[in-house]
């Protein structure tokens, strides 16, 4: 799959009937070493593209640095304390949870059924083996 742009998870102002899925892997405290890492988000899912897309990598380090009574989400646009909305962080602390989150929004009841069940999402982080996103229940943003 090679890198494009993917647009980032954002509500838009006037919803209607919109639906989302989420697909997502938790990395739990102590995952992350000390220094600089990089990911990558993809996805493969013919009911939204004809496709697989996958994200351009995002950068951020790990070290000493607040830890969050919360997870924090590695998603397309970068890390964020929210599931939607801008990036909030370049920098965690290696006990710090995290879980990679690729939202799809804007798809018909039905559409996000069936992509829970039919997709396939992966985090490519530092040259490691990719690592499977798991779908979450269809939701409305």
């Amino acid at each position: 799959m090679e890198g494009i742009n993917l647009p980032p998870a954002a509500v838009p102002d006037d919803i209607g009937d919109t639906w989302a899925v989420m697909f997502t892997h938790e990395f739990p405290p102590g995952s992350w070493d000390d220094g600089g890492h990089a990911y990558e988000l993809a996805l493969a899912c013919d009911v939204i593209t004809d496709e697989p897309t996958r994200s351009q990598p995002v950068q951020f380090t790990v070290g000493p640095a607040e830890v969050f009574g919360q997870t924090i989400y590695l998603r397309i646009v970068g890390l964020s304390h929210d599931l939607l909305g801008p990036p909030t962080l370049g920098a965690i602390d290696p006990q710090q949870p995290t879980t990679a989150a690729l939202t799809i929004i804007g798809a018909s009841e039905a559409n996000a059924a069936e992509a829970a069940q039919t997709c396939a999402g992966a985090i490519f982080y530092d040259n490691a083996e990719p690592v499977p996103l798991l779908p979450q229940p269809p939701f409305r943003p």
